[in-house]
């Protein structure tokens, strides 16, 4: 077979992919809509609640996303435990602005600069816990935020029978930075219609920037002193749980994910660490995910096939149907759809991400750089 033939067969294999990436998406938007249709629960009692936020340097609007959790319409004791391990960190004098500003709130402020392995965000955890009274304790991510019945709404899925943790589904929120809108609009119109998809096929997703779980499930699993060396905590968290015999449930709600990106370097880092993070636990569907990339398969094969006049018409098409798409998104989230004449730079930026986390085992979080190891453990790095 010559060059050419081979060039046409690889093109017409790529188009084929974007195709079923397409239907795909298709399927994935609407079982999005179904989801966030389905009623707000209201939880049978209200019980006390602890909610750990680690902390780690004067991120944008860092604020706002803690003072969230101080005006919850929730009808039991909330305690808000902010934490960080150096106590010159600038997190902590946001915490304790909050804390001023919020005087009727229950907040405890935590400085502990004790290390557990080589997961940082984990250790600040281990260090929080033992400062918890509350009966459901909830970990959040410092720069996420919650609407004003969020917190209400993640007690009720955890009545639900069977389930011992929750996560929440999330949108991107920009800041000012271009680099921040194209990462938030990456997760607006494609990374979170393929966590609910997930759902729906089973495939156990478990987001880790709001979760909740009961203390008593915690106490059963252990803790969190197995997560210490480990890159997805959350992915871990969760198997953990379904390990001793729950569900993992997820409320009908979208709450906020801010996205501090100031650089196409710190958005590119932060990505190909999420990338490198699912090829690590689940290596299969990191591959099979390729379809989701659909318009750059599209490009590829188009390109390969001489942008022949039907290939060149089907990537025409396939371009109007993911903007269709991302715009459909954005409304189902409420999210930003000013600015989805981006949505083909973004694609092309997800699948360099996709390709380029193949290639390498290294990654780095908050300054700090590790290898990835067997089993999605991790190793700092010098």
């Amino acid at each position: 077979m010559s060059l050419s033939s081979c060039l046409t067969t690889v093109g017409l294999l790529a188009l084929g992919l974007a195709v079923c990436g397409a239907i795909y998406a298709c399927t994935a938007t609407w079982v999005t809509w179904r989801f966030l249709r389905q009623p707000h629960g209201k939880p049978s009692r209200s019980p006390s609640i602890s909610v750990l936020k680690p902390l780690h340097g004067g991120e944008p609007e860092l604020y706002e996303n803690l003072a969230s959790f101080c005006v919850q319409d929730y009808a039991g004791p909330v305690q808000l435990i902010l934490g960080a391990h150096d106590p010159a960190d600038p997190a902590l004098d946001i915490a304790r602005q909050v804390q001023r500003e919020h005087p009727d709130s229950d907040i405890t402020i935590v400085a502990d600069p004790r290390l557990y392995g080589a997961n940082r965000k984990v250790a600040n955890l281990i260090n929080m816990v033992s400062h918890v009274r509350g009966e459901v304790i909830v970990i959040s991510d410092s720069d996420v935020r919650i609407p004003r019945d969020g917190l209400g709404r993640m007690v009720a899925a955890l009545e639900r029978p069977g389930v011992g943790l929750i996560y929440c589904l999330y949108r991107g929120l920009r800041t000012k930075s271009p680099w921040s809108q194209l990462a938030a609009m990456g997760v607006n119109t494609r990374f979170a219609p393929s966590v609910v998809a997930g759902q729906a096929l089973k495939a156990h997703p478990c987001l880790g920037p709001t979760m909740a779980l009961r203390a008593e499930v915690l106490e059963k699993i252990g803790g969190f002193h197995h997560l210490t060396d480990v890159l997805a905590d959350d992915f871990e968290l969760g198997r953990t749980v379904r390990t001793a015999g729950y569900r993992i449930g997820c409320p009908p709600m979208v709450i906020d994910h801010v996205f501090p990106e100031r650089s196409a370097r710190e958005m590119l880092t932060h990505e190909l660490r999420w990338a490198r993070t699912v090829l690590a636990v689940e290596p299969v569907g990191y591959l099979g995910s390729s379809i989701v990339h659909f318009l750059p398969l599209a490009l590829i094969g188009a390109a390969l096939t001489g942008f022949s006049p039907w290939s060149a018409i089907l990537l025409v098409a396939l371009a109007g149907l993911r903007l269709v798409q991302a715009f459909v998104l954005s409304r189902l989230l409420g999210a930003d759809d000013r600015f989805l004449w981006l949505v083909p730079l973004r694609d092309l930026l997800s699948f360099g991400v996709f390709l380029t986390a193949i290639c390498g085992d290294r990654v780095e979080w908050r300054g700090n750089r590790f290898k990835i190891v067997r089993g999605g453990a991790i190793a700092a790095v010098s």
